[in-house]
């Protein structure tokens, strides 16, 4: 088993007001994105260093990742203008076995900004800029043993996709 679930929503608007400041992604993120993106996990977590976290979050705006949707791609900004939370999302997933969906990549929050709503608030966010592009749902794939992650994504009623069940129902 390769440790990894794939979820899926629907995607849908709003329903109540965020109360947070966000932009959509820009090319000019991408060393800030590098930092929060190294920073906030934990040692062998994510990147070895932050060049070459920098290089991911590069290489996501190159496409190695798939398209990147830069509206439902977002970032939380601080009362300064800082980015504190992002979520990066492609039209699809480039591996196999995946939904056609829309693709939530990375949802990374700053280590001294978790646990206020960062990451719901902009899974809600993306899921409503989504919908609005005319895309019906969304996926992410997260590692079994991250039970945070799973939790958000199940308390905003993603739920686990099967490939096999999938092509039955098509």
């Amino acid at each position: 088993m390769s440790g990894k679930v794939i979820l899926i929503a629907r995607t849908s608007p709003l329903q109540l007001d965020l109360n947070i400041t966000t932009r959509s992604l820009s090319t000019e993120d991408i060393a800030a994105l590098g930092q929060l993106y190294f920073s906030a996990y934990d040692k062998g977590q994510a990147e070895k260093s932050l060049e070459a976290a920098t290089e991911s979050i590069a290489a996501s705006f190159d496409g190695k990742f798939g398209t990147l949707l830069t509206d439902a791609s977002q970032v939380a900004l601080d009362e300064d203008g800082n980015i504190i939370a992002g979520i990066l999302v492609v039209e699809r997933s480039n591996h196999e076995g995946t939904p056609e969906a829309p693709f939530l990549i990375e949802l990374v929050t700053d280590r001294d900004h978790r646990r206020q709503g960062l990451a719901e608030r902009l899974v809600l966010l993306s899921g409503e800029k989504l919908f609005n592009a005319g895309y019906q749902e969304v996926a992410v794939r997260v590692k079994e043993s991250n039970s945070a992650a799973l939790a958000l994504y199940l308390s905003l009623d993603f739920r686990r996709w099967d490939a096999e069940q999938a092509e039955q129902e098509d």
